[in-house]
């Protein structure tokens, strides 16, 4: 085999591998009752997969893949992206040299970066869905249904996000936990002021008691006028937003134009060093009147 055709079954390899873990870490596996209960024993694993969960880097892997609503174990989504980076580095630097360790650094930051993309877009569905959560909660309380058959109701009938964690809910449930703690947990994975005010009124109805079913009705209408509200807001700052990016991007694209009518002031910014000075204190100004200009524009709700 010559060393071309070497060097390509190489690439081919290593590509497949990557298209591989990235399936694998986008699988959305539901949690099972089994699964659950391993991650109760986990903590008492004397094996090498175990002691690599309990380190700071699995603890770190376990909150995002936990987050992402992925059943992943944390040691195997670290040892697959260890061997990606190692197959990367031995590979890459033969057909780019240098840059390939660069290259592969990055290959093996992707499927880490996909597994935050996959919690960032579960926690937005979530939310947006929270509002019609909690009023399907209330009405199955109201129907005389205990919090556990709720969950479970909202877990059958709800699709996306909503579903996923109320399933896994109702199996934490099942398998000895409580409701507080299972609340807990949910606020943890998914942590939100709106939820925040939902796992408060659950959880303080068990300690003084009162009509759950109110209290979650009132708190879906309150997330409901505060989302109505900054829709309202976002629409009345849309034109100072707008403003913000066009006045930050009037400098690089002037800056364009005239290096195009006159090359030699561009030349003068660019390769002597009083230009670049210039332009690096002009960058630094530009990008602090643009943070300073968003933050000014932005207004929380």
């Amino acid at each position: 085999m010559s060393a071309m055709a070497a060097a390509a079954f190489a690439g081919l390899a290593l590509g497949l591998a990557f298209v591989g873990l990235t399936m694998y870490v986008r699988a959305p596996v539901p949690p099972r009752a089994a699964d659950l209960l391993a991650e109760r024993r986990q903590g008492s694993r004397g094996d090498a997969l175990g002691v690599i969960d309990s380190s700071p880097v699995g603890k770190l892997v376990a909150r995002d893949l936990d987050r992402a609503a992925m059943s992943q174990r944390p040691a195997s989504f670290i040892l697959l992206t260890a061997t990606l980076l190692a197959g990367g580095l031995v590979v890459l630097p033969a057909f780019f040299g240098d840059p390939g360790v660069i290259f592969a650094l990055v290959a093996a930051a992707i499927p880490y970066l996909v597994v935050r993309r996959r919690a960032g877009r579960h926690a937005r569905e979530f939310k947006r869905q929270l509002p019609a959560v909690l009023d399907l909660l209330a009405s199955a309380l109201r129907a005389g249904q205990s919090e556990m058959q709720a969950f479970a109701l909202a877990g059958n009938e709800m699709p996306g996000a909503a579903g996923e964690e109320f399933r896994r809910m109702h199996e934490e449930l099942q398998l000895g936990a409580t409701v507080d703690s299972v609340t807990s947990a949910l606020l943890v994975r998914l942590p939100d002021p709106d939820l925040e005010l939902a796992v408060d009124a659950i959880q303080l109805s068990h300690r003084v008691g009162g009509n759950l079913a109110e209290m979650l009705g009132q708190i879906s209408g309150t997330i409901r006028d505060r989302v109505r509200l900054g829709a309202e807001i976002r629409a009345l700052t849309a034109q100072a937003r707008a403003s913000v990016y066009l006045v930050t991007a009037l400098a690089p694209i002037g800056l364009f134009f005239i290096s195009l009518v006159n090359p030699e002031w561009g030349t003068l910014l660019f390769e002597t060093t009083g230009g670049r000075i210039a332009l690096g204190i002009a960058f630094t100004l530009e990008l602090i009147g643009f943070l300073t200009a968003r933050s000014v524009s932005r207004v929380n709700v």
